[in-house]
């Protein structure tokens, strides 16, 4: 997954990298580019000045 973080919210994600909720041993590989994820988690407030870029991220994905 494309882990996109906008706020605050985006420290509860910071805990599922940790060892305690380690998600990699779900297959759940976190990713820094959106042409080789298959999943965006979003936390935070999406605004109005932020949703281009998220469009953006959610169009450069596979299919």
């Amino acid at each position: 997954p494309l882990l996109y973080g906008t706020s605050c919210c985006f420290i509860e994600f910071a805990s599922l990298i940790g060892s305690r909720f380690d998600f990699d041993r779900y297959g759940l590989v976190p990713r820094s580019s959106p042409r080789q994820a298959d999943l965006i988690l979003t936390a935070g407030t999406v605004t109005m000045k932020m949703a281009p870029s998220l469009v953006r991220l959610y169009e450069q994905m596979p299919e």
